[in-house]
């Protein structure tokens, strides 16, 4: 018989490593394609352990999307005493880089809206949305406002729309869509 060695990690590492190797399989294929078989073996843990750490095959699949629609918060470039314009467009800028460095993880996740008919699954693209729109107010130095959030938040389902045409049909450039992105943002915090 062959035994395999396993190692001991604190349950935040092993939680990751799952979170780590469903993400992995998630990134080229749909959710009904990737069985929990599929993801016990790519963490290489028993089946048990997804239950354990995250209940369902959906639970885990909540999660990897959850951790895919966050980008960095911490690396945005200083944007002290700049006009709002050119903070705008140096936000979008990062975020693009972010979209970039993320690939199609991000395009996936960031573009699963209404996914498995599940309103689990569009309550955390709304609340990236929310977050993505309290980042970019703080980001033009605007106050966090319900309204100004309200109109930010249909911007994030047109930045995401742009990055699918740009990453995956390839029918727009990263200068057309930071252009595009740019000249929304501005639009819905009626900033000119």
């Amino acid at each position: 018989m062959h035994e395999t060695s396993r190692t001991r990690l604190s349950p935040d590492a092993r939680r990751q490593q799952i979170l780590d190797a469903a993400g992995q399989l998630y990134r080229g294929r749909r959710y009904d394609d990737v069985s929990m078989e599929e993801l016990a073996a790519a963490a290489g843990v028993a089946r048990g352990l997804l239950h354990h750490y995250f209940g369902s095959k959906r639970d885990l699949f909540l999660a990897v999307m959850t951790q895919s629609v966050r980008l960095p918060l911490d690396e945005l470039p200083d944007l002290d005493g700049r006009p709002v314009e050119q903070r705008a467009r140096l936000t979008m800028t990062w975020i693009l880089d972010g979209a970039r460095t993320y690939g199609q993880s991000w395009v996936n996740a960031a573009g699963a809206e209404g996914l498995q008919d599940g309103g689990d699954v569009q309550a955390v693209v709304d609340r990236a949305d929310d977050r993505a729109a309290r980042f970019v107010l703080d980001a033009l130095g605007l106050p966090d406002d319900e309204a100004l959030r309200a109109r930010l938040r249909p911007t994030a389902a047109f930045v995401k729309a742009l990055c699918r045409e740009w990453m995956q049909r390839e029918t727009l450039t990263r200068d057309d869509v930071l252009e595009l992105s740019t000249a929304a943002v501005l639009r819905a915090v009626r900033v000119d």
